[in-house]
């Protein structure tokens, strides 16, 4: 007994080497905990998916084979570690040809993309959202815009970015090894063959009596514009208040002039349209030459849309707005309407409050930072949208997909059903 009175007389007395003590010791517990569970549960698939490997080819069929485009710095650096402990392993045991080309600088997906010429059964996204833009944005400029031959390619998302809007609509949500458990739940997607057929949009700036028209940008995920969002894409300024950064960006960039609260813009839209006679185009080249994707991977849409009739389809809307904050997000973020395939393909434009002064300035975008998710005052769905600013500055930005572009008259076209995407859910392809 008394050198148990002993032992917690020693603690009283040194509290702080105790304090300092047990926060490592609980950390060395919960950090071997996770690598145990981490290890049991990669055995757990290994095994499993060894079986897909040791099955026998049949005969005149040919091995698959993937490309992976693998962005090395996404996830602040971890996502290469990330793909090579959890990915790759799977890969390899399923008896899958596996191409991994690393990007090294910004929008380097695209070109990539562009100048593939290796055989290819799938493109897979090892990234972000902003990797996943790229590479389609390559995709589709490969194919000089025949959004039917694009939806040959199957394109698999590995949600190893720091911003997953895409994938975390297709992957289940869990309270230990998030990161690992959704690498692998991506990668058996991939392995089994899931997919389901999601929307693109398409973003094409607008410019009169442009000598070199640019080219669109396309994505799947969000357009985002407004003050928040440019204090929120500063954040990474902040680096020296930590964990605190992200409410530090309101404090000190709510006073700027450079940052403005309040933006006027006129926004002409077309109701969303499943398909109909009117804007359904049948695809009459029937002789498709796939230039590095397999022909076993086609799609054919037997629906007869020149029957379906919709008075509305087309009719153009004319809408001002002003706001501090608008969001236009795909179906494909929502989790409930992604896992769907009979939900209507739309895009949702949010309209955020108007800020009045510094003060709900900051409060607004703290709450933002904490929910993660704005106070929409209105929500419209639309399928083709034509942005016109009424003042563009240089300090505007257009966001899509968390990639920074110059704010431009833009035209958004909703491309519905263009991508075939691997994913876990069974009865949605």
């Amino acid at each position: 007994m008394a050198k148990v009175f002993q032992f917690f007389k020693t603690i009283r007395n040194n509290w702080k080497k105790s304090l300092v003590g047990a926060a490592a010791l609980s950390y060395g517990i919960s950090y071997s905990k996770d690598a145990y569970d981490t290890e049991q549960l990669m055995r757990q698939y290994c095994e499993n998916v060894s079986q897909y490997g040791d099955m026998p080819c049949p005969p005149n069929t040919k091995h698959r084979h993937v490309t992976i485009i693998l962005n090395p710095s996404a996830k602040k650096g971890k996502a290469k570690k990330l793909y090579t402990n959890y990915c790759e392993p799977l890969l390899q045991l399923a008896g899958i040809a596996v191409n991994v080309i690393e990007t090294k600088s910004d929008n380097e997906a695209r070109k990539i993309v562009m100048n593939l010429d290796t055989p290819t059964d799938a493109i897979i996204v090892a990234g972000g959202d902003g990797t996943l833009s790229d590479v389609l944005t390559g995709l589709v400029r490969k194919y000089n815009s025949n959004i039917n031959s694009v939806k040959q390619c199957p394109i698999g998302i590995l949600p190893l970015g720091l911003t997953n809007r895409v994938a975390r609509s297709l992957y289940h949500e869990y309270d230990n090894l998030t990161d690992v458990r959704q690498c692998i739940e991506a990668t058996m997607a991939i392995i089994d063959e899931k997919s389901k057929m999601m929307d693109m949009i398409e973003i094409a700036p607008i410019e009169e009596n442009s000598e070199e028209p640019v080219k669109p940008i396309y994505a799947m995920g969000t357009i985002e514009w407004g003050a928040w969002k440019n204090a929120h894409a500063l954040a990474k300024k902040y680096w020296y208040w930590g964990p605190l950064k992200k409410y530090a960006t309101y404090v000190f960039n709510g006073y700027k002039k450079t940052l403005s609260w309040n933006y006027d813009v006129l926004m002409n839209y077309t109701n969303p349209c499943d398909g109909c006679s009117h804007c359904y185009q049948k695809d009459t080249n029937k002789r498709w030459w796939h230039a590095f994707v397999s022909r076993r991977n086609i799609i054919t849409d037997n629906v007869d849309y020149s029957g379906i009739i919709n008075e509305n389809c087309g009719v153009r809307h004319e809408l001002p707005i002003s706001t501090s904050e608008l969001h236009i997000e795909t179906s494909n973020i929502d989790k409930s309407q992604a896992l769907s395939s009979s939900s209507l393909s739309s895009l949702k434009v949010k309209k955020g409050p108007k800020c009045e002064n510094y003060f709900s300035f900051v409060v607004e975008g703290w709450k933002q930072e904490n929910n993660n998710k704005l106070l929409y005052e209105q929500i419209i769905e639309a399928k083709d949208i034509e942005l016109i600013p009424q003042e563009i500055t240089n300090e505007n930005t257009l966001y899509i997909d968390n990639e920074e572009y110059e704010l431009k008259t833009v035209k958004i076209k909703l491309l519905s059903r263009a991508v075939k995407v691997f994913c876990p859910q069974l009865n949605i392809s």
